[in-house]
């Protein structure tokens, strides 16, 4: 569980660091359905919610589970929320409006394609760092986000795609991008050695 949520941050992150870096003509906002297939051909499906480029809510859906990650560039930290009305929050250690030395990439526009009635740019970031491989984009002017996004390892095998389906463009309630009223914040604590 952890893994997972720790590499879908992961990828929510990179994916807006690399919008930070373009020009948009509009701040997005829209609602989407989001399929993505994992490099084992698993699919998992969900929401995205979009507010501009700072905040982002995914929910996925896990059987009869749904996890749910906002992402708040703003207050430069995400929050997961958990059952129990509780969530747990990470912190950024960085300005997300600068490019993390560590992110660094090589971009590249392979083309152009209309994905789900937007016409896309594709834009593939090679990442400077291997361990990070490669970003690939279909990037819509017109919405101002990816519509579909794949990443791959340091020698181009696909090991996921996110696509958005069912784009509807309008005001998102702000609420959503904040926690809960009635959610605590999770913390762990320490075992500590029995006296004896």
């Amino acid at each position: 569980m952890a893994k997972r949520l720790g590499s879908r941050l992961f990828f929510l992150l990179a994916v807006v660091f690399i919008f930070s870096g373009l020009v948009l003509a509009a701040k997005p906002e829209f609602s989407a359905e989001m399929i993505q297939t994992d490099a084992k051909g698993k699919v998992t499906t969900g929401k995205i919610y979009v507010q501009g480029p700072e905040k982002i809510r995914h929910e996925f859906s896990d059987g009869d589970t749904v996890s749910v990650t906002i992402l708040r560039l703003d207050k430069k930290v995400s929050w997961t929320l958990l059952p129990d009305q509780q969530y747990m929050e990470v912190s950024f250690q960085f300005d997300p409006n600068q490019l993390n030395p560590e992110l660094e990439y090589e971009m590249k526009t392979l083309g152009s394609e209309t994905v789900n009635g937007y016409d896309c740019q594709i834009i593939q970031y090679t990442y400077k760092e291997r361990k990070y491989g490669i970003l690939v984009q279909w990037f819509s002017e017109e919405l101002g986000f990816a519509v579909k996004t794949q990443t791959k390892d340091a020698k181009g095998k696909v090991t996921s795609t996110v696509e958005y389906r069912n784009i509807v463009e309008g005001k998102q309630p702000d609420e959503l991008f904040e926690i809960p009223n009635g959610y605590t914040k999770f913390s762990i604590i320490p075992k500590l050695p029995l006296p004896f």
